[in-house]
């Protein structure tokens, strides 16, 4: 009888995270990129230019949604979803239910849910990095980046164990960016609410395993043909591929510097663990699905 009960606990037990992901069909909902800081520009290949146009497009005065075409023809839809008056602008135009934009990029994952996704469902993927690796990253390209709302002309002149010791460095911007508590201190229990947001929603990337995430993006969401995967392999899988890669010198593991940024960055760690036992488990479903 004992073992009876513990198989019928089991069996209802919420289905593992690869199945979570996989509970609607990916042509149902729109796919939606959880941009983590300077990482989404590196996997959108935008270069500097491109990235004013777009967020210009989106702060215009025209209220009818649209399509823009860049420079180099790539097409986008004029609003900017990467800042909260964008989101709100961007609800008020209707842009969700428009079915105008194929996928969706922004870091303010809780406020578009909020705004955009209240009655249109959206499927959420991401790339994740080791986040000391993020942040020297981040850093690094902060030092140069003047058009960045989050530059801070101090950096130029600043290296990297300054800002991992200074009040601007980062801390836990993950954990807090799926939570929605950008400030003050956080808890296991916000650890748990990420985790949770990550398997129910989120098809996981890895950046040290990119061209197998390529793959899996453009299985599970449909992008285009063999030609189209091997595009994206080309422009996003290659090391230092990307307008917006930055080279930087690597930061030593067993240094003070490391251990201070991990300190800072502890549940984030402990975050992008699971989401590196996540890649795991929905490669298996993947796979057992046939989309890999």
């Amino acid at each position: 009888q004992q073992q009876q009960q513990q198989q019928q606990q089991q069996q209802q037990q919420p289905e593992p995270s690869a199945t979570a992901v996989g509970q609607a069909p990916p042509d149902q909902p729109s796919p939606w990129d959880w941009m983590q800081q300077h990482q989404q520009a590196q996997l959108m290949n935008l270069n500097t230019g491109q990235q004013r146009r777009l967020q210009t497009a989106g702060q215009d005065d025209d209220q009818q949604l649209r399509i823009v075409t860049s420079e180099d023809g790539r097409k986008y839809v004029n609003v900017d979803i990467t800042t909260p008056e964008g989101i709100l602008r961007a609800s008020q135009r209707g842009f969700a239910s428009s079915s105008l934009a194929d996928v969706a990029f922004t870091p303010l994952l809780t406020e578009s849910a909020e705004f955009l996704l209240r009655e249109n469902s959206g499927r959420m993927f991401a790339v994740f990095r080791h986040p000391v690796e993020r942040v020297v990253s981040i850093f690094h390209y902060l030092q140069t980046a003047t058009w960045e709302p989050t530059y801070n002309p101090e950096y130029a002149t600043w290296t990297i164990d300054d800002y991992a010791r200074s009040p601007y460095c980062e801390s836990n911007w993950m954990v807090r960016s799926l939570t929605g508590k950008m400030t003050g201190p956080l808890s296991g229990d916000d650890l748990g609410i990420a985790k949770e947001a990550l398997r129910r929603k989120c098809l996981v990337g890895l950046m040290e395993g990119m061209d197998e995430s390529v793959l899996r993006f453009h299985s599970f969401f449909g992008f285009g043909d063999e030609a189209a995967l091997g595009c994206a392999r080309e422009h996003f899988s290659k090391k230092g591929s990307g307008a917006n890669s930055n080279g930087h010198p690597a930061l030593d593991q067993a240094s003070d510097t490391w251990a201070e940024l991990a300190r800072k960055n502890g549940l984030d760690i402990l975050l992008y663990e699971y989401a590196q036992q996540l890649f795991k488990e929905q490669g298996e479903w993947l796979k057992k699905e046939r989309m890999i």
